[in-house]
């Protein structure tokens, strides 16, 4: 694909760099015998001999180059508003819809909120491109119409749904339009009830491939059949979305990132860790952080108070690693990302890590017990 809203990761990118490559080899190498030649002829008239086989040659590389550049181009990137979703993407009793605020302090708490040395609490997400990246995760809506496609996975395989994926045209992947973040794919297909989920997506001419992926019911209360983050966790239920922060209420728990977490240990819901810290003190994946009723929120802004009461009621629940301390949310262009920035007054001092154990069905199982 030459021309669309948006290059793909992969073979667009490769087309668009070898055509800049090729049109600056052309060019440069067009003005250096240009110039030779001139030297070389002082006074004298371009003519017959100063069009010779390397500037044919090369005068062609610029032309293709040129002609290349202009067709790889893609249009202005402007991000877009995402569509609304149901207010559940699954059902009432899983985990993510469970208030916390009645549970317990875990008894290692205070020990596992010292070792994160108050690092603060920070929404990467908006809508404003930064050096060619725009924060936060989008979500495709797909239907019966979208195509399936075969994808080829590349570092997870055997954990991963084997496909085929529903893939829009073209497909709105995180960090759109350059693509420096992990490059998460998200469909949900709201009256078939499903949703799938990539990481490390990208497209090779017309092959695709991605490093992960899995998918699951919206009807369901099992794990997903693959993951794309850590835990194990499907995504989108626990991603900040614009229009229920528009709406005034969170009513989810927040899926988080902890650049610290225990090397080798994790507890229910998580299902996996990559945690490297040995600090014995070090939290384990699948912490689930509360923000205390204490903590200060007058120094947030309008939507940065709605997730931070989110965060109060339904908590943060580590499922990934990730630098610092953050919590996922969409990449939408309606984020006023100067009062997003507020939530960085938080730290993890003004977190408590919650007693969960009580309210697990089963540790196979999404579902909790209910207040």
């Amino acid at each position: 694909m030459f021309r669309s809203d948006l290059l793909i990761p992969g073979s667009d990118f490769l087309i668009a760099g070898l055509s800049r490559v090729a049109l600056a080899v052309g060019v440069i190498g067009l003005v250096a015998i240009v110039v030779s030649r001139l030297i070389r002829h002082k006074g004298i008239r371009l003519d017959s001999r100063i069009v010779s086989k390397p500037l044919v040659v090369l005068a062609t590389i610029a032309i293709v180059g040129l002609v290349a550049t202009v067709l790889s181009w893609p249009p202005k990137f402007e991000t877009p508003e995402f569509p609304e979703l149901p207010d559940q993407l699954l059902p009432s009793n899983s985990l993510f819809y469970r208030p916390i605020d009645d549970l317990p302090v875990a008894a290692n708490s205070k020990r596992w909120i010292s070792s994160l040395k108050s690092m603060p609490l920070v929404a990467p997400f908006g809508g404003n491109p930064y050096l060619g990246n725009v924060a936060g995760m989008p979500f495709n809506v797909v239907d019966d119409s979208t195509k399936r496609v075969d994808v080829t996975l590349t570092e997870y395989p055997d954990v991963s749904f084997k496909g085929p994926y529903p893939i829009g045209d073209p497909p709105l992947i995180e960090g759109l339009p350059n693509y420096g973040n992990d490059q998460h794919y998200l469909a949900i297909d709201t009256k078939q009830r499903r949703s799938w989920e990539l990481i490390a997506l990208r497209r090779w001419f017309t092959r695709w491939e991605a490093g992960a992926g899995g998918t699951w019911s919206m009807d369901s209360l099992d794990y997903p059949d693959g993951s794309t983050i850590v835990a194990g966790l499907p995504l989108l239920p626990g991603v900040v979305r614009y229009e229920e922060v528009a709406a005034g209420s969170v009513n989810h728990m927040i899926l988080g990132m902890l650049e610290i977490s225990a090397k080798g240990r994790l507890i229910w819901p998580a299902k996996s860790s990559d945690g490297t810290s040995t600090d014995p003190d070090a939290p384990p994946m699948g912490g689930w952080m509360r923000l205390r009723k204490d903590a200060d929120l007058s120094k947030l802004g309008p939507q940065a108070k709605v997730v931070a009461t989110a965060a109060q009621r339904y908590g943060i629940l580590i499922s990934d690693t990730g630098p610092g301390f953050r919590m996922r949310g969409t990449a939408d262009r309606r984020w006023d990302q100067d009062d997003l920035r507020t939530l960085q007054t938080l730290t993890t001092d003004d977190f408590e890590f919650v007693d969960a154990s009580s309210i697990m069905v089963s540790p196979e199982s999404l579902e909790v017990t209910q207040p």
